[in-house]
């Protein structure tokens, strides 16, 4: 049973479509982990464009994915790039979601055997 994410609403979706689903875990494991050091560096570098970029490519795997509270945190940080926030404001939400985002990966390659 996934704890780091939801497959079932896009499972209905897509008419239990294994092929797509699939295909969609495939894109959120090889290119999550590039989106994450892309996010985190644009932070350190208050590089806003950059990580509201990163963010809007992850974003969609996210909601694929059904991870709610990853989302939430996602909405925070696109909040902080539009407010233009300082970096220290923002640390502790980007770390907690890199590491949902990584338990999610972990899992899902565990699961699927990717």
């Amino acid at each position: 049973m996934a704890l780091h994410y939801d497959l079932g609403p896009i499972l209905v979706t897509y008419n239990d479509d294994q092929a797509v689903v699939k295909a969609g875990l495939v894109v959120f494991v090889d290119e999550s982990k590039d989106w994450l050091k892309q996010i985190k560096k644009g932070i350190n570098d208050k590089d806003y464009a950059s990580v509201a970029e990163s963010t809007n490519q992850l974003m969609p795997s996210l909601e694929f994915l059904g991870m709610e509270q990853a989302i939430e945190d996602a909405s925070l940080i696109d909040k902080w790039v539009k407010e233009k926030g300082k970096t220290k404001a923002i640390k502790e939400t980007f770390k907690i979601f890199k590491e949902r985002v990584k338990c999610a990966r972990k899992e899902i390659k565990k699961d699927f055997s990717l």
